[in-house]
């Protein structure tokens, strides 16, 4: 395996150097962190990570020490440091020792290089887009057979939320915080300007010009606003009735088919017309222009509708609806899981505390209800808890809803470095304004030569 991860540890780098260089997108507030918080956190980890690396898996306690590596920070990360304390103190046999190690890219690769030197970690979270090119390194061990030793049934997870996490036959990570990609709408500006919530890109592409007001050049009130970044962009591929990658996996099928154009095509034009906010990696603003009430629409992640609610106040009305329909209804899933090393020399230990997040209250079901992830299991979703909070705030319930259209089938094994280019391409075309035709031939001729070495 050390021989697979000296290969891949290059690109992983490569994408957390880029994603830092770009700063965090604002979608959403809850999968991801001010620069500042990360630096700041990031530093006060690497004491604690000095710590991770010992042999030693006994704590003065006599308790089994388990090091869990997180990119979580912020209210999510005092979120993760309670539940562990929770966990710590129900009972006598296992301590977790949570570590955040920057964002989901750079935690991925500090745990791969962390692999190779022998001393990873015991549980590792890792975004959903990280977990193909782990699992085919065989990073991950397979949690079915301790599943299986305690009666806990893998169809109880949401199926949109494990479509990724299954590798020849293992099921490799189970949820943590989990997020469906949805339409935030300021309802009180379609109903000034005379528009109903949207179902299709037509009628997307209409209330998004109706209601942005340009005056002398200068938009004053965009309809739409999108973040910088690819989940946004599968989306609307899968929308047009595309697949990203062609049926073998050797090149772009959204390039070949032309649905990749169709999205971009849609951006631009709305963008050329003022009525589109698409935001600079370096200056993001589309989350408080959207609050804020200077954009009728935001597509984003439903992790947001927590911060959202909070910040809108009773500043106008805020619904969510699913994504708009295409040729077809689709919406990548997003967030995070989290898995056993099979390198961990204490996985019986780990697995109490994954089993305990999955069904204890004061585990997944008080990250989901603190965080504003969606519930990730469909007992979760009978609870009374996540039945109060739909009944007090449909737009939770909405976003579950969505997840009905989830469709996670262009993540692969290599797409840490396709995402890189892909990146590429996005600020070529909508900031930089170059030809899209053009755009996409490079991009196109770039992947062939990631996918076919």
């Amino acid at each position: 395996m050390k021989k697979k991860l000296i290969g891949i540890l290059l690109s992983v780098s490569m994408l957390a150097a880029a994603l830092t260089g770009c700063g965090k997108n604002s979608a959403p507030a809850q999968e991801s962190s001010s620069a500042a918080e990360d630096t700041q956190q990031s530093e006060a980890s690497q004491d604690a990570e000095a710590a991770n690396d010992a042999e030693a898996s006994t704590s003065s306690e006599g308790k089994t020490t388990v090091q869990f590596w997180h990119a979580l920070s912020g209210t999510n990360g005092e979120l993760v440091d309670q539940l562990v304390a929770d966990f710590n103190s129900s009972q006598d046999k296992v301590e977790v020792v949570a570590t955040f190690q920057g964002n989901y890219a750079e935690a991925a690769a500090k745990a791969e290089q962390a692999i190779f030197a022998g001393n990873a970690p015991d549980i590792l979270l890792v975004a959903q887009d990280n977990v193909g090119r782990l699992a085919t390194n065989g990073v991950f061990a397979d949690l079915l057979p301790f599943m299986q030793k305690d009666g806990i049934d893998d169809k109880d997870f949401v199926e949109a939320f494990v479509q990724d996490a299954y590798y020849d036959g293992a099921l490799v990570d189970v949820p943590f915080g989990r997020s469906a990609q949805i339409l935030h709408i300021n309802k009180s500006i379609l109903d000034e300007m005379g528009c109903s919530v949207p179902t299709t890109w037509d009628e997307l592409k209409e209330v998004a010009l109706k209601c942005a007001v340009v005056e002398g050049g200068e938009t004053k009130q965009y309809g739409l606003a999108i973040p910088f970044d690819q989940w946004q962009l599968f989306a609307l591929v899968q929308q047009a009735g595309g697949h990203f990658f062609n049926e073998d996996v050797t090149g772009l099928g959204c390039v070949e088919d032309g649905t990749a154009k169709e999205a971009f095509t849609l951006l631009r034009e709305l963008q050329e017309a003022g009525a589109l906010y698409y935001a600079d990696p370096a200056n993001d603003q589309t989350g408080s222009l959207f609050t804020s009430g200077t954009a009728a629409m935001m597509i984003n992640s439903s992790g947001g509708i927590t911060s959202n609610t909070a910040n809108i106040g009773d500043s106008f009305e805020y619904v969510v609806s699913p994504l708009v329909k295409g040729k077809i209804a689709s919406m990548p899933t997003g967030g995070c899981g989290f898995g056993i090393l099979a390198a961990s020399k204490n996985q019986e230990a780990a697995w109490e505390f994954v089993k305990w997040y999955i069904q204890d209250e004061k585990g997944g079901l008080a990250f989901v209800l603190g965080s504003g992830y969606l519930p990730f299991t469909k007992s979760m979703t009978e609870s009374s808890a996540i039945q109060d909070l739909w009944s007090s705030n449909e737009n939770y319930k909405i976003a579950y809803e969505a997840l009905a259209d989830g469709d996670d089938s262009y993540r692969i094994a290599n797409l840490t470095p396709v995402i890189t280019e892909f990146r590429t391409c996005i600020q070529a075309i909508m900031l930089d304004k170059q030809d899209i035709d053009e755009s996409l031939a490079t991009f196109s001729d770039s992947v062939d030569v990631i996918l076919n070495e």
